[in-house]
């Protein structure tokens, strides 16, 4: 019997210690859940930036505009951001993060952009050859690590579209040696519900798009970036679209002048890289406002390949800072960047 009592309590002695830690467990799991309730009630808010980018690569210059969407109240006109003296942004998407019962300022993010690009591309030391190679992917990197800050302040469900970035940065730039490109730089999220409606934001890291030079045999045209993603099916038609179709409000604008026309063929016939960016630029000036509602906001910028940045219509807010002084770069670095076609 003596043995018989013994065995049974050797056998209870571990499901006194399995209950035990989850015990423990339990009790340090609800004060997390408390935590989360209390922070829930602090949840910050976010103002989008929506509109399209034109962008034009021409033989002498790179243009950059942007037009906004008219969306919810609130929300914020893209606008183009000069990065360094040959590279200029625009961020598309959730710009603004806000914390309603804070007394603290909002965190605008495209106001960040061009300390985090600086930040992002201080090669010091090295030699000077140029933009880095690297500096697309130095840029995506820096920039996730902000979103991710403020990102994961975001506790409730967001609903996004399947292929739907929480944020868009589209960069332009020219690189000696290289050319003129253009690239989109997605960043996407993942939420995990935890309880009472709690959810934890992951940011995932970024997707790179190039958009120019185009794969090679493809067309050197406009191109066109559109926040939120647009169905090209359904969607207003895309400037290059209103082009092909000989539309009236473009007809006149387009034939203004001699030069003008002939720079404006090469672009809509696929050869871009013979136009003009001066031409280009004065045709853009003018047709977006065409096709556009009247208090639609405008901002555009060009890279002349020769003399940098410059600005042809200001954003309607505070004026871009002023470009900074071009990173030096290794030689040999690897790249995400297609070689230009020819």
């Amino acid at each position: 019997m003596a043995s018989r009592k013994q065995n049974r309590g050797c056998s209870f002695l571990p499901f006194l210690q399995v209950l035990s830690v989850c015990i423990c467990v339990l009790l340090w799991f609800l004060p997390s859940l408390a935590r989360a309730q209390d922070e829930g009630g602090q949840e910050v808010a976010v103002n989008l930036a929506e509109g399209r980018v034109v962008i034009c690569a021409a033989k002498d210059g790179i243009i950059v505009a942007t037009a906004d969407a008219h969306s919810e109240p609130g929300s914020h006109p893209p606008v183009v951001v000069t990065l360094s003296a040959l590279r200029a942004g625009v961020l598309l998407g959730a710009v603004e993060w806000v914390q309603p019962e804070s007394s603290d300022k909002p965190v605008r993010l495209d106001s960040e952009l061009t300390r985090i690009a600086a930040a992002a591309l201080n090669t010091s030391g090295r030699p000077k050859y140029g933009d880095a190679a690297t500096d697309i992917e130095s840029i995506g990197v820096a920039l996730l690590e902000r979103v991710r800050e403020v990102a994961g302040q975001l506790h409730h469900k967001i609903n996004l579209g399947e292929d739907e970035p929480l944020i868009r940065l589209v960069l332009v730039d020219y690189v000696p040696d290289y050319g003129p490109e253009a690239w989109t730089i997605d960043y996407h999220v993942r939420q995990d519900a935890l309880a009472n409606d709690y959810w934890r934001t992951r940011v995932l890291r970024p997707s790179y798009n190039q958009h120019y030079p185009p794969e090679k045999g493809q067309p050197h045209t406009l191109i066109e970036v559109r926040y939120p993603p647009a169905n090209r099916a359904t969607a207003a038609p895309e400037l290059l679209d209103l082009l092909r179709q000989n539309d009236p409000r473009l007809a006149r604008i387009r034939t203004a002048n001699e030069i003008a026309a002939k720079s404006v063929a090469f672009v809509i016939s696929g050869e871009s890289q013979k136009s003009l960016a001066a031409s280009d630029a004065e045709f853009l000036r003018a047709a977006l406002p065409a096709v556009t509602p009247p208090e639609t906001k405008l901002s555009m910028g060009m890279i002349d390949f020769d003399r940098g940045f410059k600005w042809l219509i200001e954003p309607p807010e505070a004026a871009a800072p002023t470009p900074a002084d071009a990173k030096p770069r290794e030689p040999d670095a690897p790249t995400l960047r297609r070689k230009p076609s020819n």
